[in-house]
């Protein structure tokens, strides 16, 4: 009983130590931001590396969001509790929740303008203000000539990223030719459906537990909860993970090669909507000797390498989309970013996206990557390392790590599901209460922050 009393005591202060060292940190760096010129040098943001503007506003749409709370919470102990969770009904569970969140959560400062203003800004104008281009020359002719096309967009994203956003606008307007709010949804649940590849990756690595947790933290941390209505950065952040969940476990097990191809052609299709996804190559490409000899390691790379090419060719066959030419177009029109910087921004960019993901899943993950997974670390932050040095990602500056939130809610699960195990017990109300606070802090930027992405 001693031995058993000590290892529960020893993960629930190491787990308390994490949470209050990430959360000072994150805390100090944020208010330090505030006062700072060169954090704000060349931002539009008031208060960087929140991304937004500083207005504070709480009205009594807020009430809503405080009850989806009250109801998450009870889920997640509910599912914690649980011996086990049947999959489908809890993943479908999960992202609608998700979505119905994410809507509360998008109003709490009684603005209901915020579901449609994706589509409505004017200053700056994004995606949407392209869609004529398309009308005018059809899916095709606009992904054929999308490279010649870049210098003369008016939405800067137009410009910075792949023809696929614009299209998939077009193809929302001619569905919903009358409604705004239909096409909200949809994006907001593309967005909301990154929990499904989450718990495949934290499935590969801690287990059905980890994957029962990794769901529970995610589904109200503000990453997702904050963007899904704002940022079609919510929707790449989808795509990416597919396709980093399927590379995962084709390079885990080896009698899954089919797997290794559908990761290699999703994070192919992916360059369609952002070129982002190339981060996850280098994950990869490192994971795979860290986890497989490096003959297996180099014929699943091949496998998946296979799948890219496959994909890019049927891509470039159906639609004439070229994604070297359009990614040299979209890198050349890159605002010129030289007054930010950019010693700031190397310790702002993980901040930023640790924020965004939350206390709960900032602090279980760096736990265990630091103490448990160090070469994991490495293959995830190297790519990212090297996307922020080289500027690689055209309009990803500051934002790559927004596509990171999948593999560190992962992480944070198989964190949390070790600690059960080495405590003896399972403690849901533990789960319960950091849903919680992931939950109020996502509530607590909105009704602080206008924020934009």
């Amino acid at each position: 009983m001693t031995e058993t009393a000590t290892g529960t005591r020893r993960p629930f202060a190491s787990l308390l130590v994490a949470l209050g060292v990430v959360g000072v940190g994150l805390a100090v760096f944020d208010l330090a931001s505030s006062s700072s010129d060169v954090a704000r040098r060349g931002l539009l943001a008031q208060r960087p590396p929140i991304y937004g503007r500083f207005e504070p506003g709480f009205s009594r749409l807020g009430v809503f969001a405080l009850a989806l709370v009250a109801v998450g919470v009870a889920g997640a102990f509910l599912a914690a509790r649980a011996r086990r969770v049947r999959p489908a009904l809890y993943l479908a569970g999960a992202v609608g929740f998700l979505l119905a969140f994410s809507a509360a959560v998008a109003v709490v400062n009684g603005d209901t303008g915020a579901y449609t203003e994706t589509f409505e800004r004017k200053r700056p104008a994004d995606y949407q203000a392209d869609v004529h281009v398309v009308r005018e020359l059809g899916v095709r002719g606009f992904v054929e000539d999308h490279p010649r096309l870049v210098p003369t967009f008016t939405a800067v994203h137009s410009k910075t990223h792949p023809p696929g956003p614009v299209v998939f606008y077009s193809v929302l307007d001619k569905v919903f030719p009358d409604h705004l709010v239909p096409r909200a949804i949809v994006i907001a649940l593309l967005a909301s459906l990154v929990l499904v590849p989450i718990w495949f990756l934290a499935l590969a690595f801690g287990g059905e537990r980890a994957g029962t947790v990794a769901v529970a933290l995610f589904a109200v941390a503000p990453a997702p909860v904050v963007f899904a209505f704002t940022s079609m950065d919510a929707v790449y952040a989808t795509t990416i993970a597919v396709g980093a969940a399927l590379l995962v476990w084709g390079i885990k097990d080896a009698t899954r090669p089919w797997a290794a191809i559908a990761g290699g052609a999703a994070l192919a299709f992916s360059s369609f909507l952002t070129y982002a996804g190339a981060f996850v190559v280098g994950f990869g490409a490192l994971y795979a000797f860290f986890a497989r000899p490096r003959r297996e390691a180099v014929k699943v790379l091949a496998l998946a390498a296979a799948g890219g090419v496959a994909a890019l060719v049927l891509m470039r066959v159906a639609l004439g989309y070229d994604v070297v030419a359009s990614y040299k177009a979209s890198f050349h029109a890159v605002p010129d970013e030289t007054d930010r910087s950019y010693l700031y921004w190397l310790v702002g960019n993980p901040v930023v996206w640790l924020t965004f993901a939350g206390l709960p899943v900032a602090a279980l993950s760096m736990w265990e990557f630091f103490a448990r997974r160090p070469r994991y670390l490495i293959a995830l932050f190297l790519p990212l390392l090297a996307a922020d040095v080289t500027k690689i990602f055209p309009a990803e500056t500051e934002r790559i790590g927004q596509f990171a939130y999948p593999f560190i809610a992962a992480a944070a699960g198989v964190a949390f599901a070790r600690w059960e195990a080495s405590s003896g017990r399972r403690r849901p109300g533990v789960l319960a209460a950091l849903v919680g606070v992931a939950a109020l802090q996502a509530i607590l930027i909105e009704a602080l922050y206008y924020t934009f992405w």
